[in-house]
């Protein structure tokens, strides 16, 4: 599957949209300037979440994803929460097909896959920190979620509970659990 962003350099500027509400109305027009600045300005973001939800080979795919189903949403966007925290939510629709369909499917190497250049080797804290949340990934998926826009998105318990579309006080308990459940899977190692 194509990437949802060309690499860097080969994508023109994207128009400049002084506000979130002219960028949305933008999108609801179907603007395609609007589109290449909502994805330049929330790729990175949603990437990263992918990545930290369901790993490093699927995480350009759901991000390309999220923007497709965005496209197709955006009529249907009313504006009761950031385009941010909305494409969160919808990454979170993709990961969760994505977990129960890879019981089916299984990914089949590429040819010439070994002839990449190895990744650069992580110092000691990329290493700890990587370890944490390849344990993270053990956890059930609405706990790993919780966990992961709280700590890694940085994302407040108001806007967590949006996304998940559940109440403050269920947000908290699930990053509790969380997190006990991840100190005794980190202390297991």
């Amino acid at each position: 599957m194509l990437a949802a962003r060309p690499p860097a350099g080969l994508m023109e500027t994207p128009a400049p949209f002084a506000t979130e509400a002219e960028l949305v109305a933008a999108c609801k027009a179907g603007r395609r300037d609007a589109f290449d600045a909502l994805v330049a300005r929330f790729y990175d973001r949603i990437h990263r979440l992918a990545w930290n939800l369901a790993g490093p080979t699927p995480a350009a795919d759901l991000a390309q994803e999220t923007f497709l189903a965005a496209v197709k949403s955006f009529p249907n966007f009313r504006g009761d929460s950031q385009v941010g925290t909305w494409l969160v939510s919808i990454l979170r629709n993709q990961v969760g097909l994505h977990l129960r369909g890879r019981k089916k499917w299984r990914y089949a190497s590429l040819e010439g896959e070994g002839e990449r250049l190895p990744a650069p080797e992580a110092d000691e804290t990329g290493k700890g920190v990587q370890a944490v949340l390849d344990r993270a990934r053990e956890l059930p998926e609405d706990l790993r979620t919780t966990l992961i826009l709280f700590h890694v998105d940085g994302l407040k318990y108001a806007e967590i509970a949006q996304v998940l579309q559940c109440p403050v006080g269920t947000v908290r308990s699930r990053l509790f659990e969380a997190r006990e459940r991840l100190r005794k899977l980190c202390e297991k190692t």
